[in-house]
C-alpha cells in the first residue's frame, strides 16, 4: 500500500470505530446533560464533535514507535520445557499475539475511493448550500421602515441587515461578518407585533452567539467524516440544542416564556410546509424538536446545582479522556509499513551459529508487508538461554511466511503457525526473536547475503 493510500485508509478505519465509540458515550450521557441549561448542552455536543474529529486524525498522523516483542527479549514467552532440543514451530505455549484482520491492497483501494466519493459529494452539497445562501442574501430586499423600527427594539444597535425574500418559507439568519435576518415575505402579513418581536429575538440570539460561524466551521471540518452516523447524530444534537439556547435567550429578552412558546406554535403552523434544515442558513425551526422546545419553555424544571454540574463535568471529562486514551491504544497504523527501515528487510538472510548458517530466510516486499520463506531447523539451548546446537532440519522444503512491520521490527508468521520478529541491527545484520521461546533465550543472529 502506498503512503497516499495508507493515510486515508487508516483515517477511515480509525474514524469509523472511534467516532462511533464517542457518539455512543455521548448518547449515554444525553439524559444527564439534558438537565443542564441549553447553552451547556450545546457546548457538550460541540465538544464531543471536536473530539470525534480530532482523535482519529491525531491517532492516524501521530507516528509512534511502539515497543514490540523484539525490544523486550520475548518477555511474554512461556517457561522452557525440560527438553533441550526443539523445532522452532513446536515449542510449547506459543505466544497468542492478536492477529488483526488484513485487507488486500485492492479492497483498501476500493474503501479509499468510496470514502473520496463521499467526501466529494458532501463538498458539492455544502458548496451548493453556500451558493443558495449567497443568492438569498443578494436577492433579498430591506424590510419596511415600520418593520425595521419594530425590530430595532429587539436587536438594538447591532449592525444587522433586516431583509425579506420570496425564496424562503421560514425566518433564517445568514452571514458571518455582516449578519442578516431574512424573513419570508409572504409570512410577514400574517405576523403581529408580538410574533415579529419573538422572531427577531430568536434570530438575534443566533447572531449574538455567533452560531452561523460555528455552524460553518462544523460543516467544513467534518467534511471528511460527514458520512459517519455518529457525526449525523452529533450534528443533529448540536442543531437542537442551538435552537434551545436561542429560545432561552429570546424568552429572557421578551420576559414572557409562555407567550413566546405560543408564538413558536403559531409560527410553526404558518411554516408547516417549510423545508426544515436549511443547508447553511440557520432557520428558526432547525433541529426538528419543536415539542422539546415548547416543553422547555412551559415546564418548570429544577436546574442542576453547582455540585451536580461539577460532578457531571468531571464524569464526562474522565469518561471521554479514558476513551481518548483507549482510542490511541487501539488505533490502526498501517502507514507504519512505510517506515524508513522497511526496504532494508528485503533480501536473503542466513541464521548463524558459530559462524555457520543453519537456516535461510528470504523476504520480498508485498504491498505494505513482506512475503517469502524460511527453512526449518533444529536447535538446542543451554541453561543461559544461548544456542548450544543449531542444525538444518532433514526437511529442506522452505516454509512460506508472511510478515508485517510493527514499528521498527518485522513480525513474521510461518504458515504452520510459528511466529518470530526480526529487528535490524544495521543494513546486513539482524536479530531473530522467536515467539513462545523460553524466557531467557538470547536472540538468534542473522546476516543478509544480498
Amino acid at each position: 500500500m502506498t503512503t497516499i493510500r495508507e493515510v486515508p485508509f487508516d483515517l477511515v478505519f480509525n474514524a469509523f470505530l472511534q467516532i462511533g465509540f464517542f457518539a455512543v458515550v455521548a448518547a449515554v450521557f444525553s439524559s444527564f446533560v439534558a438537565k443542564a441549561k441549553a447553552k451547556y448542552q450545546h457546548s457538550f455536543y460541540l465538544g464531543v464533535l471536536i473530539l470525534c474529529l480530532a482523535v482519529p486524525v491525531i491517532n492516524t498522523l501521530w507516528s509512534t514507535h511502539r515497543s514490540v516483542i523484539a525490544e523486550k527479549s520475548p518477555q511474554d514467552a512461556v517457561h522452557r520445557t525440560g527438553s533441550s532440543d526443539h523445532y522452532f514451530w513446536i515449542w510449547e505455549g506459543r505466544a497468542k499475539a492478536y492477529d488483526p484482520p488484513e485487507l488486500g491492497a485492492g479492497a483498501e483501494s476500493v474503501i479509499v475511493v468510496i470514502w473520496g466519493a463521499l467526501v466529494v459529494n458532501q463538498l458539492i452539497h455544502f458548496g451548493r448550500g453556500l451558493r443558495r445562501v449567497h443568492r438569498l442574501r443578494r436577492d433579498a430586499w430591506p424590510l419596511s421602515p415600520a418593520e425595521i423600527r419594530m425590530a430595532r427594539s429587539t436587536v438594538a444597535s447591532h449592525p444587522v441587515a433586516l431583509l425579506k425574500s420570496t425564496d424562503i418559507e421560514e425566518p433564517v439568519t445568514v452571514g458571518v461578518f455582516h449578519p442578516a435576518i431574512v424573513l419570508p415575505s409572504k409570512l410577514l402579513p400574517a405576523l403581529g407585533q408580538h410574533e415579529l418581536s419573538a422572531v427577531f429575538a430568536h434570530e438575534y440570539a443566533h447572531i449574538r452567539r455567533r452560531d452561523f460561524l460555528v455552524h460553518i466551521l462544523c460543516e467544513v471540518v467534518s467534511l471528511p467524516v460527514a458520512w459517519h452516523p455518529g457525526i449525523w447524530y452529533l450534528k443533529s444534537k448540536i442543531s437542537q440544542t442551538r435552537e434551545l439556547a436561542c429560545d432561552e435567550h429570546a424568552a429572557v429578552q421578551l420576559g414572557k416564556r409562555r407567550l413566546y412558546a405560543r408564538t413558536l406554535l403559531r409560527l410553526a403552523s404558518l411554516c408547516m410546509h417549510a423545508p426544515h434544515g436549511n443547508a447553511v442558513g440557520l432557520g428558526i425551526f432547525d433541529g426538528d424538536n419543536l415539542e422539546d422546545r415548547i416543553m422547555m419553555l412551559t415546564k418548570k424544571r429544577s436546574p442542576l446545582s453547582s455540585a451536580d454540574l461539577i460532578g457531571l463535568v468531571l464524569a464526562i471529562s474522565m469518561t471521554f479522556g479514558s476513551g481518548a486514551v483507549l482510542a490511541r491504544a487501539t488505533s490502526l497504523q498501517a502507514a507504519s509499513g512505510s517506515s524508513d527501515a522497511a526496504p532494508a528487510f528485503a533480501g536473503t538472510w542466513h541464521w548463524m551459529f558459530q559462524g555457520k548458517s543453519f537456516a535461510t530466510m528470504t523476504l520480498a516486499r508485498s504491498g505494505s508487508g513482506y512475503t517469502g520463506s524460511v527453512t526449518e531447523s533444529r536447535i538446542a539451548l543451554n541453561d543461559a538461554g544461548e544456542l548450544s546446537k543449531a542444525d538444518p532440519s532433514d526437511n529442506t522444503t522452505p516454509q512460506q511466511i508472511k510478515a508485517t512491520l510493527e514499528g521498527s521490527a518485522l513480525h513474521v508468521k510461518v504458515m504452520d503457525g510459528f511466529e518470530f520478529t526480526v529487528t535490524l541491527m544495521d543494513d546486513t545484520h539482524a536479530e531473530i526473536h522467536p515467539m513462545g521461546a523460553p524466557t531467557n533465550m538470547k536472540p538468534i543472529q542473522a546476516e543478509k547475503v544480498y
